[in-house]
C-alpha cells in the first residue's frame, strides 16, 4: 500500500505537493498526485503522475474505488485536500479539509509571504468569530504568530483530535525565500493609457478625480513599486503607451524619467497597448513585462512590487492580480511574449490568463483595489461616497 500524504491549508499546496513528489521519484519511487477537493490537471513526468475525475481544467475526487486502486498500486499518494481560491491564508469551512482515512501523514501550508498584507484581504474566511477567538481585526497586519495561530486553532489543533495517530506537520511557506535568484532581473512595468474611452464619452484618463488626473495614479503607483523593487534588486522601466498628445505632454513634464512608447495601433483598443508593450519588452529584452490599464487608479505601488516578485519566484508564466476574477495588473514572461503580440481587436492580455490557469500565479487582493473608471457616473458615484464618509 502506497505511503500517503495529505496537503492542506492555504499559500503553497501544490508547491508543496510537487517539491516532494519529485524527490521521492528521484529515489525511483511511483508518485501519483491526486485530490478530494480540485487539482489543475498538469503533465506527468517521470515517475509521477496526476490522477482525477476530469472536469474541464482541473481534476476532482477519483471516488472510493479509483482512490483505493491508486493507494494499492503506487508507492506514494500525495493528495491535495484543500481549496483556498489562491489566498496565501485560510481559515477552513466545517466540512474542510477533506482529509482521506488512510492518510499516514497530514501536512499543513501556510503562506509566510502575505506577512505584512491586511489579514482580512488574504486570509480566505476571516470573520467576526474569527477575530474574536484570535484578538484581532480584519484590518490588523498578519504576521509570522498571526498565522501560527490560524494554522494551529483552525487546522493542527482539531485535525490532532480527529485523527490521534497520523503525523501532523506545519510548513509555512515563504514564496520570496528565494528573491536573490532573480537579482538584477529587468522587468519593463507598462501604463497602458491609449484606450478609447468610448463608454467615458472623452478622454477620461485626462479627466479629473479628486484633484488629480486619472493617469497619474497608474503612473506614479508604478514609479513608487520601481524604487520598492530596486531596493530587492529587480531592476526596471516605467513606460506610457501614447497616443494622446496632452497626456504625452503631461508625463515629460512631470515624469520625464518615464519613457512613451508611441502607440499606431491605439485605435485597435486595448490590445493594440498590449502589443505596444510586449513589442517594446521583447526589442530590448526585459525578463518580464507587467501591464496597468490606466483607468485604475486605486492599485498601490506596495502590491505591484508584491505580484512582480511573488510572479518571479513561483516559476509560472503568467501572473495577475485576483478578487474573485483575474485581473490588471498582469505580468508576463518572455516565453508569452510572441503570444501577446498576436493579440487583436478590443481584448486584453487576461484573455492568455483566462486560458491558461493552470500557468498562472493570482495575486489576492481586495475588490476595491480593482476597481477602474468607466463612466463619468463612476467618478460620480466616489465623490458622493467620501461626502457621506466626511
Amino acid at each position: 500500500m502506497a505511503y500517503v500524504i495529505a496537503v492542506a491549508g492555504a499559500g503553497g499546496k501544490s508547491w508543496y505537493i510537487d517539491r516532494v513528489a519529485d524527490i521521492y521519484a528521484v529515489h525511483g519511487l511511483n508518485v501519483c498526485i491526486t485530490t478530494t477537493t480540485h487539482i489543475f490537471r498538469l503533465p506527468n513526468r517521470r515517475n509521477v503522475i496526476y490522477a482525477g475525475k476530469p472536469e474541464g481544467v482541473k481534476l476532482s475526487y477519483l471516488g472510493d474505488y479509483g482512490y483505493e486502486y491508486i493507494c494499492r498500486n503506487f508507492d506514494a499518494v500525495l493528495v491535495e485536500s484543500d481549496g483556498s481560491h489562491h489566498c496565501p491564508v485560510k481559515i477552513p469551512a466545517e466540512y474542510e479539509p477533506v482529509i482521506p482515512s488512510n492518510a499516514n501523514e497530514i501536512v499543513i501550508v501556510m503562506g509566510h509571504h502575505s506577512c505584512g498584507r491586511i489579514t482580512g484581504e488574504v486570509c480566505q474566511r476571516f470573520n467576526d468569530d474569527a477575530a474574536r477567538r484570535l484578538i484581532i481585526g480584519e484590518g490588523t497586519p498578519i504576521t509570522g504568530r498571526i498565522i501560527d495561530a490560524i494554522a494551529y486553532e483552525y487546522y493542527i489543533n482539531p485535525l490532532q483530535k480527529k485523527f490521534p495517530s497520523t503525523k501532523i506537520k506545519y510548513f509555512r511557506n515563504n514564496l520570496t525565500a528565494s528573491i536573490k535568484d532573480y537579482y538584477g532581473m529587468n522587468i519593463a512595468l507598462v501604463l497602458m493609457c491609449s484606450g478609447k474611452s468610448e463608454r467615458f464619452g472623452s478622454n477620461k484618463l485626462m479627466y479629473q478625480l479628486d484633484g488629480r488626473k486619472i493617469f497619474s495614479y497608474g503612473l506614479e503607483a508604478l514609479i513608487s513599486a520601481k524604487f520598492l523593487l530596486d531596493t530587492d534588486g529587480i531592476n526596471s522601466q516605467v513606460f506610457v503607451t501614447g497616443g494622446n498628445e496632452e497626456l504625452e505632454r503631461c508625463v515629460k513634464d512631470r515624469w520625464p524619467g518615464t519613457v512613451i512608447i508611441p502607440n499606431a495601433l491605439r485605435h485597435e483598443g486595448i490590445s493594440g497597448s498590449v502589443r505596444c508593450g510586449a513589442e517594446t519588452a521583447m526589442n530590448y529584452g526585459f525578463d518580464a513585462v507587467l501591464f496597468l490599464a490606466g483607468d485604475m487608479p486605486f492599485f498601490p505601488a506596495d502590491d505591484i512590487s508584491r505580484l512582480v516578485k511573488e510572479f518571479l519566484c513561483s516559476g509560472k508564466l503568467y501572473g495577475c492580480a485576483y478578487s474573485s476574477y483575474p485581473s490588471n495588473p498582469a505580468i508576463f514572461r518572455p516565453e508569452c511574449y510572441s503570444a501577446l503580440l498576436g493579440l487583436t481587436g478590443d481584448k486584453g492580455a487576461l484573455k492568455l490568463i483566462r486560458d491558461n490557469p493552470e500557468k498562472t500565479y493570482y495575486y489576492v487582493v481586495s475588490k476595491n483595489k480593482l476597481q477602474d473608471i468607466d463612466t463619468i457616473e463612476d467618478i460620480n458615484a466616489r465623490s458622493n461616497l467620501q461626502q457621506e464618509s466626511s
